[in-house]
This record gives C-alpha cells, sequence and structure tokens, in this order.
C-alpha cells in the first residue's frame, strides 16, 4: 500500500468522495486541512455574506485520516493559511506523494518544499484556466513565474481541456499531465424514483416549468443577467425562475424584482445541499449567466440531476459538459438574444429535451473520481 499526503484549505464537500474512495485503489490517504471553516454554522463565507455549515448524508471526515492545523486565526482566503510541524508528519508517514491544490497559500508552498526536500513525488491539481481576466503585466509576471515553478513539479493531474490548455502554455511537457475531470457525488443527486409533481406542490410549483439560478450573488455570477431573462417571460404563467444563493447583490435583485413588478421568480436564499438537491430535481432548466468560471460545478449537479443546462462559454465546465443540442446550450455572456431562444427551446420543445437528457445520463457519467483514483495510482505506483 502507498500512502499520499493530501494537502488543502478546509472540508469541501465536492473533494470528500476522493478522499473516502483512494484505498480502492491501494492508496491510504492523509489529508491535511489547515482550517476547520464549514463544519460549524458559524463560519461565514465572504462571498455568500451568510453563516453556514455543510449537510451531508455522511459525515465528511468518515472514510480516511486527517489532521487539522493547530493555528485556526486564518481566514481560508488568506495567503498566511498554514500548518505547523508539516515536516514532522512528513518525516514519521514517509509518504509516496503530495497531492496540493494550488500554490496561493503558505500550507501548499510549505508541503511542496518539504516534499521536494524528502524526495516525495509532487501532484498539482488547480482549476486554472487561461481565460482569467487580469491585468497584461499581471499576466505576464504570472505566466513567467508559473512556468518556471511548474518545471519543479513532477506531476499535473487537469479537470478539463482548458486547465490542461493552461498547464500546455506553460510548457508543461504532456507526459507529465494525467486526466481527472472535475466531478461531484453523481449519485448524491441522481434520483430517479421521486415524484417530480408531489416536490413541486411541496413548494407550490404546480404545473410549471422552472428555470434555476444556482451561484453567489455576486458580480461575476451575473445574477441581473438572469433576471433580465425572467424578465422577457413574465407574460408566462407557466414559467417560473427560481435563484438559490445569497450575497452582496441580492438587495439589489430584490429591488429589481420590485421595480419591473416580477411575480414569476422566487429568491429562495443560500440553501444547503440536501435542500438544493430537491429543487435541482423539480427544475427543468439550469442557466449558468457567468462571466468566468474557471469551471462551474454546478453544471456538474444539474446534469447529475438530469437536468440540461445553459451557460456562458467563459465557464470552464461549459466546454467539456455543455454540447450544443446534445446535453444543452451554450452563448456568449452579453448575448441575451442567443440565451432566450434556447431557453425557449428547451421550454416548448419537450421531445428535445427528452433526448438531451438521455444523453446528460451517459456523459456525467464519464465524470467522476473513479479517473481521478485511476490517475493518482498510475503516478504513484508507475503504471
Amino acid at each position: 500500500m502507498k500512502k499520499i499526503a493530501i494537502i488543502t484549505t478546509h472540508p469541501i464537500q465536492y473533494q470528500i468522495p476522493l478522499f473516502k474512495n483512494l484505498k480502492k485503489k491501494n492508496i491510504i490517504p492523509h489529508v491535511f486541512f489547515a482550517s476547520k471553516h464549514g463544519l460549524n454554522s458559524k463560519d461565514k463565507d465572504r462571498e455568500f455574506g451568510i453563516k453556514f455549515n455543510w449537510d451531508l448524508d455522511q459525515n465528511i471526515l468518515e472514510g480516511y485520516k486527517y489532521f487539522f492545523s493547530k493555528n485556526q486565526k486564518y481566514s481560508i482566503e488568506s495567503f498566511r493559511l498554514s500548518f505547523n510541524n508539516l515536516e514532522k508528519f512528513f518525516k514519521k508517514n514517509r509518504y509516496d506523494a503530495l497531492l496540493f491544490f494550488g500554490w496561493n497559500k503558505i500550507i501548499y508552498l510549505k508541503s511542496f518544499f518539504i516534499a521536494k526536500k524528502l524526495g516525495i513525488k509532487t501532484i498539482l491539481r488547480v482549476e486554472t484556466n487561461l481565460n482569467s481576466k487580469i491585468f497584461f503585466i499581471k499576466k505576464l509576471l504570472k505566466f513567467f513565474l508559473l512556468t518556471i515553478f511548474f518545471k519543479f513539479i513532477d506531476y499535473f493531474i487537469y479537470i478539463g481541456k482548458l486547465n490542461k490548455e493552461f498547464y500546455i502554455k506553460h510548457r508543461v511537457p504532456p507526459k507529465k499531465l494525467f486526466y481527472a475531470p472535475y466531478f461531484v457525488d453523481n449519485s448524491f443527486f441522481d434520483k430517479e424514483n421521486f415524484d417530480k409533481n408531489k416536490l413541486k406542490k411541496k413548494y407550490n410549483l404546480n404545473y410549471k416549468k422552472i428555470v434555476l439560478f444556482v451561484g453567489k450573488f455576486i458580480e461575476r455570477k451575473k445574477p441581473i443577467n438572469f433576471l433580465n431573462i425572467a424578465k422577457k417571460f413574465k407574460k408566462k404563467k407557466n414559467i417560473h425562475f427560481l435563484m438559490i444563493g445569497s450575497g452582496v447583490l441580492i438587495d439589489k435583485c430584490k429591488f429589481y424584482l420590485k421595480k419591473n413588478n416580477l411575480n414569476n421568480v422566487s429568491i429562495i436564499g443560500f440553501q444547503n445541499q440536501k435542500q438544493l438537491r430537491e429543487y435541482y430535481l423539480i427544475s427543468d432548466v439550469l442557466i449558468l449567466p457567468s462571466e468566468y468560471e474557471t469551471w462551474g460545478l454546478v453544471i456538474n449537479e444539474a446534469m447529475a440531476s438530469g437536468m440540461p443546462v445553459i451557460s456562458t462559454n467563459q465557464c470552464g465546465g461549459t466546454v467539456d459538459l455543455v454540447k450544443n443540442n446534445n446535453t444543452g446550450f451554450s452563448y456568449d455572456k452579453n448575448d441575451s438574444k442567443t440565451l432566450f431562444n434556447r431557453l425557449n427551446i428547451l421550454l416548448k420543445n419537450d421531445q428535445k429535451v427528452k433526448k438531451i437528457k438521455k444523453n446528460i445520463k451517459l456523459h456525467i457519467s464519464k465524470f467522476t473520481y473513479e479517473t481521478t483514483i485511476n490517475s493518482l495510482n498510475k503516478i504513484i505506483y508507475g503504471q
């Protein structure tokens, strides 16, 4: 059995299935969390603007060995996030590999340098792609520094096509690249045997087709663009728009509803995973109007629930998951006309939607933790 040290900021629900299932490929994970953020209701997300803790079917700390930093004074956004006595842990456990999730925290850089010192294989996984909007000088400096940094990393696991292009652009040789598609727990969202009408009745949405927005109410996510589309359907009594989430723009969105007299929109607020799953299951289309996403895991969640997606082509996940006329539609972030037309197709053409749903089920089944585990197995065991 081989042992791997995994370095991450805090318990994140999307990463947990990987940690729990690595042992299937004879890999023992030791996960080092810099923060306990998200484990209790006192934690506040900076962009959501609310306090919360994750609500999952299983305890997110069961099924693998984990350690928490004793220093809990820094937020997960802080560069100073770290872990004391990390080298002591590495020497004691003699890890065969290190998997780390970035370079923008002390804990990541510290673990990397310790691994290089001790001769441990280093594996990087980040979400970054080349579509990020940063100033030219900063982009040039970042390119220069990362190109040098990447020369010293042994392997990279990439989450999708744009992420792979990012590594190649920074001169990472193909032999160092292994595929690890971004995933959610598909089985959690895939609930075929449920009564959709009964669930809609529970939320007083009987006989309506539902268009869904899930995300933080921040400028990058463009919630106002979602409301602009809802406005065009305000006279359609059989269509309702739901907004799940919270953030600094929520009051602006509520004012928009009042100003435009939109009775076809409900702002539900932040919902945890179990509750969110029900909204996915009763909805007919997910719209992701973001101006930029490294990926956009709500696409995975919606598709795992069997729902077509319309997303901007500025989202990393769109390239891999959203195929026009096959699993959904993509559009340019400023092209509201195309968004309107493609939403109309999915709301009116039941036969097309039925076909798309079949395609979705097949396509999303390829985006699971198994591929990531297989890639890590090849790296660690040298197969």
